[in-house]
């Protein structure tokens, strides 16, 4: 594997590995192998076993995709988690790039976003057919977003209501924010073709600094990944146009079975 050192120029743009939880669940005891013991004594704190491998799932995940982006093993990339609870990842040779990670989880599946340059946040929801719509709109949506909402049939409500969650999610994950923020001072459109636009960020940062992917994974599960436009990682002032890549053209989606495939068929031999 080719590690990315600090003299070369990565590339930036974002990937996106999602695991289902019916596969980890094949893969649980060789992934457990790549959990350090404090991190497996929290894994176990959690009752239910589906906890448990979403858990596991995103800290596996994590280490094997780093491992993948940047050629350095899995078992050398530790997870560090800040006070407001956003990860990194670490690496012993201090002269490797470090990709910036965040973590999500929500019905059977589990997703992990990697990207060089950039501040990011991933999000995935369940769509809950049993929530009540109009009280969750009053503590999540501002009055544009509610408004913007209610021009719809009932289907296309709540998907809607969905859409706006899971962007505000990916974007207090990407700062740091999470629940601390006040999710409806985030104010965000969505058009027909699921093109994001920023209108307002809580602390009147300029919405231009951010870039966002809108999708929907299958019936049950919505993703969302916001960043800050990555910076340029060239030590180097010839950049070009070329270098820099959106989301919605250049992220990719991943499924993570490969990795664990080839992680735990490796361990065999």
């Amino acid at each position: 594997m080719t590690t990315h050192t600090k003299n070369m120029y990565p590339n930036p743009a974002a990937e996106i590995w999602i695991a289902r939880l019916d596969h980890l669940r094949i893969y649980r005891a060789c992934l457990q192998t790549l959990l350090t013991s404090a991190e497996q004594i929290r894994a176990q704190r959690y009752l239910q076993q589906d906890d448990r491998d979403r858990y596991l799932g995103g800290r596996a995940l994590v280490k094997l995709a780093a491992g993948k982006m940047t050629g350095v093993l899995p078992e050398e990339i530790s997870i560090i988690t800040a006070a407001t609870g956003k990860p990194s990842v670490s690496f012993v040779n201090d002269n490797i790039v470090v990709p910036a990670i965040s973590i999500s989880h929500a019905g059977q599946l589990v997703v992990v976003a990697l990207q060089y340059g950039a501040e990011l946040g991933v999000d995935v929801e369940l769509f809950n057919h049993d929530v009540n719509l109009d009280d969750l709109m009053g503590v999540v949506c501002s009055k544009e977003e509610i408004a913007e909402i209610n021009l719809a049939d009932d289907k296309t409500r709540r998907q809607k209501f969905y859409e706006f969650w899971v962007l505000k999610e990916a974007y207090l994950k990407a700062t740091g924010e999470g629940l601390s923020a006040d999710a409806r001072k985030l104010v965000f459109s969505v058009d027909a073709v699921s093109k994001v636009s920023l209108l307002q960020a809580p602390d009147n940062s300029s919405v231009r600094q951010w870039e966002f992917l809108l999708r929907q994974y299958d019936e049950k599960h919505l993703i969302a990944l916001a960043n800050q436009k990555p910076t340029s990682l060239k030590p180097s002032e010839k950049n070009t146009e070329k270098q820099v890549q959106t989301l919605q053209d250049n992220a990719s989606f991943k499924d993570a079975l490969s990795l664990f495939t080839e992680y735990c068929e490796n361990r065999k031999q």
